[in-house]
């Protein structure tokens, strides 16, 4: 992901980390709309919040969630390429393993980017609802690729224990939490690959976002030819437990989303750690968004000193800070599925 103050002063570099020379997407008309500038939103006044009942994760489940990142972070860099990495293969078995274990399947969507000749893998899991519409929690599993870079100071061991790990660490410990719960709504879990830049600089997600473009792309042409059910709403986890933990209001992310969201920190008492900056960030949910889908992310991003840095290790994570996202995004599930379901935006 890329913030938009750093899109804008960006220098293009070849990338190393796949062996493939620079290709800009930007005349694939597949791809048009995820090129676009997409003007950020205002902030939401804060002041004007819903009130809702707070609801409580497990007490556990930060822990949880603690271990589950620490076993990521174990396998080392995590990203395909022309030679995914060990690390990339171990993971993929680890996510289905834990979703079986949670009681639900997983299925894992493999695909060759026709440009890149790169192999991705998305891995998706559904639990029923009352409703067939969807609400979708996703996270991308890749981690930046931090070697083989033309600029010395982007080659460094990169553990990606925020930046990669802490998303897929919670939407693992939450899986069997919304398994167990009575939702109307059906819950798919997305774990998107391809998320991060090919290149080191984000040069407008040419290079970038590869699982959630095709994600979006395949629920599209499912939903125009056979009547798949349509995904009412989409939240993000991407960087989700830092020590210091703040989750900047994420200014692409749709507004009602931003204010069940700020209304949930509000009402669990874990306001201080949300929406004290506002700045928007290219992300998984720019496809979404473009295609008319409510989604928010849920970010850490702005004046995050570990983002992309060798310092993005387990010890700067925090149980407390993937407890407290878990509350938030709990206590904003029955309010999102009550305003989506039945009077969608």
């Amino acid at each position: 992901m890329r913030s938009t103050s750093l899109i804008f002063g960006a220098i293009a570099v070849l990338a190393a980390c796949f062996g493939a020379s620079l290709k800009s997407r930007s005349g694939d008309p597949a791809n048009a709309n995820y090129l676009q500038k997409q003007d950020a939103e205002t902030p939401i006044d804060q002041k004007k919040l819903v009130v809702l009942e707070a609801v409580r994760a497990p007490q556990d489940l930060g822990e949880r969630a603690m271990a589950h990142a620490r076993t990521l972070v174990n396998l080392g860099p995590r990203h395909s390429g022309a030679v995914p990495t060990e690390g990339y293969s171990k993971q993929l078995d680890f996510i289905t393993a834990e979703l079986k274990r949670s009681g639900v399947n997983a299925v894992r969507d493999t695909w060759t980017d026709r440009r890149e000749l790169v192999t991705f893998t998305n891995i998706s899991a559904v639990i029923p609802g009352k409703r067939s519409e969807r609400i979708v929690f996703s996270c991308h599993h890749d981690t930046k690729c931090a070697k083989g870079h033309k600029d010395t100071e982007h080659n460094f061991a990169f553990a990606g224990a925020n930046d990669g790990a802490s998303g897929v660490a919670l939407l693992l410990a939450l899986a069997p939490v919304l398994v167990q719960g009575k939702h109307d709504a059906t819950i798919e879990l997305l774990f998107f690959d391809g998320e991060e830049s090919m290149d080191w600089d984000w040069n407008n997600a040419a290079r970038a976002l590869f699982g959630s473009k095709h994600f979006v792309e395949q629920h599209r042409d499912a939903e125009l030819k056979s009547g798949a059910p349509k995904i009412a709403a989409m939240l993000l986890l991407d960087m989700v437990g830092r020590k210091d933990l703040h989750i900047q209001e994420e200014l692409y992310s749709t507004a009602r989303l931003r204010t069940l969201v700020f209304s949930a920190a509000h009402s669990c008492g874990h306001a201080t750690h949300f929406f004290r900056g506002a700045e928007a960030a290219s992300d998984d949910h720019r496809p979404f968004l473009d295609v008319g889908i409510p989604s928010i992310d849920l970010i850490d991003l702005k004046d995050n000193p570990h983002w992309h840095k060798p310092t993005d290790t387990i010890d700067n994570l925090s149980a407390v800070s993937l407890q407290i996202v878990a509350d938030v995004v709990l206590t904003a599930l029955p309010a999102i599925e009550r305003e989506y379901l039945l009077d969608p935006r």
